[in-house]
């Protein structure tokens, strides 16, 4: 079962401002990511890699994003294998 801390993650998204177009960062929630289209997510608590995991059967386990790397899981407070300190990814993505 996902943790109800991996709900949501951060999307890199594209702004205008003043006529200049400026990448940024925003809390989205992974139920209305895009299904089969690659997008640049990365875990909003550790700002660490993570995978999309979307709900495939009814009675399966609810949208939600999962960390790549084992050693962000155990540092991050949303991680399914959190340690009890937390702490940013070693490897952010920017």
């Amino acid at each position: 079962m996902p943790h109800d801390l991996m709900k949501k993650c951060e999307q890199k998204k594209l702004f205008k401002v003043e006529g200049r177009s400026h990448w940024r960062w925003t809390e989205t929630a992974v139920s209305v990511l895009p299904r089969d289209t690659k997008v640049d997510v990365r875990c909003m608590h550790c700002h660490g890699a993570v995978r999309v995991h979307k709900q495939q059967v009814e009675h399966g386990p609810e949208d939600h994003v999962e960390h790549r790397s084992r050693q962000d899981s155990e540092s991050c407070k949303g991680g399914i294998y959190f340690k009890g300190t937390h702490r940013m990814s070693q490897m952010p993505v920017e």
